[in-house]
């Protein structure tokens, strides 16, 4: 049981021929429920009760409660699964001991959805910044429409570059003029420490999503008495975690085995990456969708905040319900989102939004892949254009190259490093002065392992093109391969 959280204990179910009522069978027909977000109970009758295992005191989740109240999150469903949403306090009931006790208030949780953004843009990222900068945006237009999103980049010493409270505009902004910083490593272990600590107290459910490499961290000012008190704030705060973690064929994978236990401890989910491609893309929107339908999940639920019955055993089981026939109620200790739980009508309602939320998330997709063609047109035309002046309209001066060198940048953002790597040696041998597709084969030749072939084309880079952005990075390339 996590420290502080109310534990799920026992669900009563009556039969539909003795329908439940305050008072009477609250410990009859009893069926053991395995701990975890949701219980269900649908009896027939004017008053539909589920019986929990409370802990009561001074704190629970996050809100502080005086030192006898006590709370518990409800979700009501009528029989068309539709979300009984105009119920107060009196239509509630919590019973405690055999003692009904005083439900002070029950109000719906309306809250946007909060989360924070971790991004690696230290130097171990470098081969993934292309396909990081084009798949960042998609993720976020597929986060639900009430979300308030902060990013907080790793690069040396984490900070905090867009605020929650400047809007989704603003972040994608900034994703798209991400650049990884060279010469650094990931501030990766205090950018989760911060970022947990940086929460507000008052909001329920927030979420960090990370995105890493197992590249070069900070690793040596970690201490695992330090991660230990991290991962009990983390079990008692709330916050659920997600991370996709990105390959690098130099990495020690530090920081991504640290992460997916991190998404484990706080029921998150860890996907992974080999090498660049869309398949990034790909993988933040399966954890945009995993994100919206918890949160779909979390709505319309009820804080329920009551005290105790005079003298009752703390350890005593406690019901609840509502007076309000033929609905279904589901139950939570701290009302953290999942995405199971729901049955019937209700598990229908919640279908139909997650298949709204893939429709949007697609589409999502398919507007950052028109931009990427058009980007990618630009580049060409551009290409083209620097090449004819440079041959001076004849054919001898590499007039060639721009059609390979387009087709191996489609390849190579698909993942397809064979092709990528016979477009990018075409695109050479019709201009071998140039450095952009010798550059590239020294990534592909890298993110395969290869690192002595690698090294040679960072090389080769430098040899022709010393001055340019690719010579620049080839050089430092070369430095830290050969250290």
């Amino acid at each position: 049981m996590l420290p502080g959280a109310v534990a799920l204990g026992h669900v009563i179910t009556a039969p539909t021929s003795n329908p439940v009522t305050v008072g009477q069978g609250l410990h009859r027909h009893r069926r053991t429920v395995t701990p975890g977000w949701r219980g269900r109970v649908s009896p027939r009758g004017p008053c539909v009760l589920a019986l929990l295992l409370l802990m009561l005191g001074p704190h629970q989740g996050r809100t502080v409660l005086a030192q006898t109240e006590s709370r518990l999150f409800v979700q009501v469903f009528a029989a068309d699964g539709s979300p009984v949403t105009n119920l107060t306090a009196e239509d509630f009931v919590i019973d405690q001991d055999g003692v009904e006790g005083r439900v002070i208030r029950a109000e719906i949780v309306e809250e946007p959805l909060r989360l924070a953004l971790l991004v690696d843009d230290a130097d171990g990222a470098d081969p993934y910044f292309r396909v990081l900068r084009s798949g960042l945006p998609v993720f976020v237009d597929a986060l639900p429409r009430r979300s308030e999103v902060s990013l907080v980049l790793l690069s040396g010493r984490p900070r905090v570059v867009v605020d929650h409270t400047e809007g989704l505009a603003k972040v994608k902004d900034r994703l798209n003029g991400l650049f990884t910083k060279q010469g650094t490593s990931a501030g990766f272990f205090d950018g989760l420490d911060e970022t947990l600590a940086g929460f507000d107290q008052q909001v329920n459910w927030p979420v960090m999503v990370v995105v890493t490499t197992d590249g070069a961290s900070r690793r040596d000012i970690f201490r695992q008495a330090k991660y230990t008190d991290f991962t009990e704030r983390l079990a008692s705060s709330g916050v659920t975690v997600y991370a996709l973690g990105l390959s690098t064929p130099t990495g020690d994978g530090f920081q991504t085995r640290l992460v997916e236990d991190v998404t484990r401890l706080s029921g998150g989910r860890y996907l992974t990456l080999n090498s660049p491609s869309q398949a990034l893309t790909d993988q933040l929107t399966i954890i945009a969708a995993e994100i919206s339908r918890r949160y779909a999940a979390s709505l319309n639920q009820y804080l329920v905040v009551f005290e105790a019955p005079p003298g009752a055993d703390a350890g005593a089981r406690a019901s609840a319900g509502v007076r309000r026939p033929g609905v279904t109620l589901y139950l939570s200790a701290d009302g953290r989102p999942r995405s199971d739980g729901l049955t019937g009508a209700a598990a229908r309602a919640l279908a139909i939004q997650e298949v709204n939320d893939a429709i949007g998330a697609k589409q999502a997709q398919l507007t950052a892949l028109q931009a990427e063609i058009e980007d990618l047109q630009r580049e060409a035309s551009a290409l083209v254009g620097t090449t004819r002046q440079a041959a001076g309209g004849t054919a001898g001066g590499g007039g060639g190259r721009a059609e390979p060198w387009n087709a191996g940048e489609v390849a190579f953002a698909n993942g397809q490093m064979d092709e990528a790597t016979a477009f990018y040696e075409q695109a050479h041998q019709a201009d071998p002065s140039w450095g952009k597709p010798l550059f590239k084969l020294g990534l592909v030749a890298l993110n395969q392992g290869d690192v002595a072939t690698a090294v040679a084309y960072f090389e080769q880079v430098v040899a022709v093109e010393p001055d340019s952005e690719e010579g620049a990075q080839a050089a430092e390339f070369v430095t830290q391969l050969k250290r």
